[in-house]
């Protein structure tokens, strides 16, 4: 999932099981790392920074942005 000021954009779904799905998924994370988003993952409840650019296959959700402003 991709955040915006406008709110989520769903970039790709995948199941470790499916490596087809895991690679479409890892080109699409991998594109918006390079455009200087930063990855947080999710099991449902708590976040944690991913660190490095490997693409968390198991992780439940991965989220992609860049830092909103405020503060």
């Amino acid at each position: 999932m991709r955040r915006t000021g406008a709110g989520d954009e769903l970039l790709a779904e995948w199941s470790p099981s499916d490596p087809g799905s895991v690679a479409a998924a890892e080109a699409r994370y991998r594109h918006w790392l390079g455009r200087d988003y930063e990855a947080v993952q999710s099991d449902g409840t708590h976040y944690a920074p991913v660190s490095g650019d490997g693409f968390p296959v198991d992780a439940d959700e991965v989220i992609l942005t860049t830092g909103m402003g405020g503060g």
